[in-house]
């Protein structure tokens, strides 16, 4: 897993940083840039859930990813051959994006049962995907500046190769996740409100996020920043977030999941208001120091979470409802919004927005969420479906 992590956001940092300045590099404009980068979010939140019920139903997780990072190579190089309009590179990017959906939900799933069997932090394994996405975002910078910004997506379908080839040797799905999932138990998770109303408020919060994934790249480019000095703000963002991740484990002993999760969303707020203050690229570059805590204690902190409030053998469906509600709809919804709004108030105006709505997730988590909520009630007893076992596992969480 920390080869799979490390492959996958290696392509993420190729991907990301350098997505919004290829878009505008082929003559888009900024709502054809949001609209085109909307749709990896977009399949986030229809596809996940699909993915989850066929892998907690079946125990697909292997071949789900298998097959779907075979799909992203092949479509990154469709799109780095055939990508020479606006109509036929946005269905190719649809195409990718359905790819790409499931990726992380089940990659999570599958780490966090492997550390609930046999201990761990699921920090220090995540955190090769933060060294993989700095070191490709640095080389990926200087290769780009070199070779042109249109060679993207050749440098894409190169990387994803790696994924590819480690989701053959990554862990099977226990048996004792292969519960036969009703459609009862999932209308009791669904239904469930302390669960919505956690989904909703990081789905407003990390959707913040957008504005800097898809806009900080053009932002800078903008203020007359090189390609290259783009790429090592993106890695020396991922740098920031190894401190936070192999010491999340102390961390969420120490604060716990709620008070992790809002300093994530509280350095954010700091974040995005600093970038619609500022101009001078290195004060810039000095706050986008701060991803690693705003990112890293958010998404750790929201996946444990999820985690523990979800009954076991509907986990890989809890975390792609996470990652369909923040990663897809908040995603789709802000990167829209933001690329209309990029047009009339440039980058300070879109992340001063986002430090609005940054600051509403917030207070929302801070008074209406409960410290320690109890999990959410299973319809079937996990003694009798699990016996002994299952119960030392989830025990262990």
């Amino acid at each position: 897993m920390k080869l799979f992590y490390l492959g996958y956001f290696s392509a993420m940092g190729i991907y990301l940083p350098y997505l919004g300045l290829y878009l505008g590099a082929v003559g888009l404009s900024g709502t054809q840039i949001g609209l085109t980068a909307s749709m990896f979010p977009l399949a986030g939140v229809v596809m996940p859930p699909i993915w989850g019920l066929l892998s907690d139903r079946y125990s697909w997780r292997k071949q789900l990813l298998i097959v779907t990072l075979l799909g992203a190579v092949i479509t990154s190089l469709l799109l780095w051959l055939t990508a020479h309009s606006f109509l036929v590179l946005l269905l190719c990017v649809i195409v990718l994006a359905i790819s790409l959906s499931p990726v992380i939900p089940l990659a999570d799933a599958i780490t966090l049962q492997w550390i609930g069997q046999r201990g761990g932090s699921y920090g220090t394994v995540r955190v090769y995907g933060s060294i993989g996405f700095l070191v490709a975002a640095i080389v990926a910078g200087s290769v780009l500046n070199e070779v042109g910004i249109t060679a993207l997506f050749l440098l894409l379908a190169v990387v994803f190769c790696g994924p590819f080839l480690a989701s053959f040797f990554v862990p099977a799905q226990s048996k004792v996740s292969m519960a036969h999932v009703k459609r009862r138990e999932l209308m009791v998770l669904l239904q469930d409100r302390t669960l919505l109303l956690f989904l909703l408020l990081c789905m407003v919060g990390y959707g913040t996020f957008a504005a800097y994934n898809t806009f900080f790249g053009l932002y800078l480019r903008g203020l007359g920043v090189s390609t290259r000095a783009i790429g090592l703000a993106s890695g020396m963002a991922s740098l920031s977030e190894l401190p936070t991740m192999m010491l999340s484990g102390i961390m969420m002993k120490r604060l716990g999941v709620k008070w992790l999760l809002l300093i994530g969303l509280s350095v954010a707020v700091v974040r995005w208001l600093a970038y619609a203050i500022f101009t001078d690229y290195s004060v810039l570059f000095a706050f986008t120091l701060l991803h690693g805590v705003s990112f890293a204690s958010f998404y750790i902190a929201a996946v444990t979470f999820i985690d523990r409030y979800v009954p076991i053998h509907l986990r890989t469906t809890g975390q792609t409802l996470f990652y369909g509600t923040s990663f897809g709809l908040g995603t789709w919804a802000s990167t829209n919004l933001f690329g209309a709004l990029y047009e009339r108030l440039h980058g300070s105006g879109i992340f001063l927005v986002a430090a609005v709505l940054c600051a509403a997730s917030l207070l929302g988590l801070l008074l209406l969420m409960p410290r320690n909520p109890a999990p959410v009630s299973s319809e079937i007893s996990q003694r009798k479906e699990y016996g002994p076992k299952e119960e030392k596992v989830e025990g262990s969480h």
